[in-house]
């Protein structure tokens, strides 16, 4: 793989998809990861881009994403970028940047329809659950296809999402699946918020090694994760601290559930 081509251009003025190198593949797992809630999804799918060292080997343009530059080691990278690994039989799709809504269909629509021309039958995306402070139980919920669902039951591990609306660009994607012959499925855990989750990335991870055997190792974003979780409990204690002391000045206390 990582073979130069002339970039091949797929789609319409409003979305295309410019590849830019070759590779060959027999149906790889796509796995995408945007930005949501704890940026869970693009911490997981950065994390495989690393370990896996993977080449990009296309991206999408869109007048729907914002006019930005991304720097990542203080090198210029393309906002949407897609990823491969001929190893693992993967691609990985990611952003740092929000598409605008209007856009949302054809940026989903394009990706599909190379997804497609490349063999890709099964899509997953990664995504956090929008939650106020640290998640005590931490669950990894699937919302699938009806194909997928035995499947996805026997992970004892994991839990159907009974009802609810997935947004976004990743919500857009799951719809556009429907409409073709790829199974399209979410995996999803609760996250923070306001701040990096990679604790959140972790369950996701995990949930993709017991499904798809990729063996992606995550003891450095579990260590992250217990330096943050110690950290939001330093920031918890002081903020109690405070609260008791302005209690203590007025002369009486409230307690919280």
């Amino acid at each position: 793989m990582g073979e130069e081509c002339k970039a091949k251009i797929l789609g319409a003025p409003e979305a295309q998809v410019v590849q830019t190198k070759e590779f060959k593949m027999d149906q790889p797992l796509l796995i995408c990861g945007f930005p949501s809630a704890g940026v869970v999804g693009t911490i997981a799918a950065g994390a495989i881009i690393e370990q896996f060292d993977m080449e990009e080997v296309a991206h999408i343009r869109s007048k729907y994403m914002p006019s930005a530059a991304v720097f990542i080691d203080g090198r210029l990278r393309h906002p949407f970028r897609i990823y491969a690994s001929e190893k693992q039989n993967l691609l990985v799709v990611m952003t740092e940047l929000p598409i605008a809504e209007e856009g949302m269909y054809h940026v989903s629509s394009i990706l599909l329809d190379w997804a497609a021309s490349v063999g890709v039958k099964e899509t997953v995306v990664v995504d956090g659950i929008p939650v106020q402070g640290l998640p005590l139980n931490r669950k990894v919920l699937y919302a699938a296809e009806e194909e997928k669902l035995k499947e996805l039951r026997d992970d004892t591990e994991m839990e159907i999402l009974q009802k609810g609306i997935i947004t976004g660009i990743a919500g857009s994607i799951l719809s556009e699946t429907l409409c073709r012959e790829m199974v399209g499925f979410a995996l999803l855990t609760p996250a923070i918020v306001m701040i990096p989750d990679p604790e959140g990335a972790v369950k996701l991870l995990e949930a993709l090694n017991r499904l798809y055997n990729i063996g992606i190792k995550v003891i450095e974003l579990q260590e992250s994760g217990n330096r943050i979780r110690e950290k939001m409990g330093e920031v918890a204690e002081n903020v109690e601290g405070m609260q008791k002391g302005q209690a203590a000045r007025r002369g009486y206390e409230r307690m919280f559930a």
